[in-house]
């Protein structure tokens, strides 16, 4: 018996979770049944049995057979990050945007409508994603009205599973809205920004009146949970130097009223040096050199909180949405893009959807692909060479820089996912 390199291990104080990234199968196998396998031949046998079920030992080109089924199921989706509005309510003491009143044109709308149905008339895809972003998208609600109900005629007529994403700072965010965003609008995946308590996140995540944003946010975030709605909130906290050591005052005090909520799940991430965007340089908040992340969600899942992340980053549908071939953005000018992030290098720029002129080798140039010399990596699957256009293209890391990054993210990853209790299977003795 000899198991896969693409199956990663991480020993807890029970026993082993292994995670099988060809398949995204996983299981704690607990220590006494481990000794037992080695004494009795049967249970030996019924658990290589189970290994071999759930493809955990070495086949022939796996590598090779996975990354296909990877790619398969990917060319089977459509996803669109739309930039409803060019403004945002807010001036986060962090944010790389740079900010105009001006909202999406009826010619736009319709340019985006037009290049959705040529494309899902193609029986290629099976699945359409939208993701609602800005500056602040609900600035231009009238927008996703419009779009959302269009989208869903579209997907109706071709047979297409449509789903929707909102990435909002909450503030605009009313019961009405939210109702009609999830029952008329098909969005039902939210992430909201939360930056510690109260006093951290009105310090950096201000109005553009410089006043604070965290009352208001919450008490809407409270509506959410008292809903009966399905949906699934990611509440997205961005550590930096000057809010740190307020991320464990929000789970210990405003936190708990969602922690038993299976609709709502926490994400830390460090700010990263993204741009100044329209910000004065005394607008800024501290970059951490560090990540700081893993040590305050391991406190998060300590304290019973459920985290977004480890089961996407040791998943191997995990990459970026500016690496998918198949993922258009569209500024709210209808320019075409890949990332968010890079919204102001030409790198990132292909074209513009109302002239209907998108420069389709320069996007193939802009993707990263499988390098042969990774196919012997464990995580390869998950990381598929990096992963990020913009670390490679625009910040110009090297592969070594990127490697390292990749592989210390998904072991951290593998750390909480093991801890949280997201395998599938416990084997244990009867």
């Amino acid at each position: 018996m000899k198991l896969s390199r693409y199956v990663l291990r991480y020993d807890t104080e029970d026993g082993s979770v292994y995670f099988n990234t060809k398949n995204n199968h996983s299981f704690l196998i607990t220590n006494e049944l481990k000794k037992n396998i080695k004494e009795n031949k049967t249970t030996g046998s019924e658990y290589i049995a189970y290994l071999e079920e759930n493809r955990y030992l070495l086949e022939d080109n796996e590598v090779n057979k996975y990354l296909k089924q990877i790619e398969d199921r990917n060319n089977e989706i459509l996803e669109f990050t739309i930039l409803t509005h060019g403004d945002c309510n807010f001036r986060c003491k962090y944010c790389y945007e740079h900010f105009k009143n001006i909202g999406m044109s009826i010619e736009t709308e319709n340019a985006i409508l037009k290049f959705a149905e040529e494309k899902l008339s193609n029986s290629q895809y099976h699945f359409l994603r939208i993701a609602w972003f800005g500056g602040e998208p609900l600035l231009g609600y009238k927008t996703i009205q419009r779009l959302s109900l269009e989208f869903l005629k579209i997907c109706e007529r071709f047979g297409i599973t449509y789903s929707a994403s909102i990435t909002t700072n909450g503030f605009l965010l009313t019961s009405s809205k939210f109702e009609k965003l999830v029952r008329e609008y098909d969005v039902t995946n939210f992430q909201i920004t939360i930056d510690g308590d109260g006093e951290s996140h009105d310090s950096q995540r201000v109005l553009k009146n410089q006043k604070g944003s965290y009352a208001r946010i919450l008490d809407n975030l409270h509506k959410m949970k008292d809903s009966d709605l399905d949906f699934i909130c990611t509440l997205r906290f961005n550590i930096s130097k000057e809010n740190y050591d307020h991320m464990e005052s929000f789970l210990l005090n405003d936190g708990r009223y969602f922690k038993n909520d299976d609709r709502f799940f926490l994400l830390y991430h460090n700010i990263g040096n993204w741009g100044q965007g329209d910000r004065s340089k005394d607008d800024c908040v501290t970059v951490f050199k560090n990540d700081m992340s893993f040590g305050i969600s391991k406190k998060a899942v300590d304290l019973g909180y459920h985290l977004s992340l480890p089961s996407i980053v040791v998943h191997n549908s995990f990459s970026c949405y500016a690496n998918r071939l198949n993922h258009y953005m569209f500024n709210v000018r209808g320019i075409v893009q890949a990332c968010t992030v890079a919204l102001y290098d030409n790198q990132n720029v292909f074209g513009n959807i109302n002239t209907g002129l998108i420069n389709k080798d320069k996007m193939k140039g802009w993707f990263l692909s499988v390098r042969e010399d990774c196919k012997t990596c464990p995580f390869v699957l998950i990381c598929k060479s990096g992963f990020c256009p913009m670390a490679k293209h625009i910040t110009e890391l090297s592969s070594s820089v990127i490697c390292k990054n990749m592989q210390e993210k998904i072991r951290k990853n593998l750390v909480l996912y093991a801890i949280s209790g997201c395998y599938e299977d416990i084997l244990d003795v009867d």
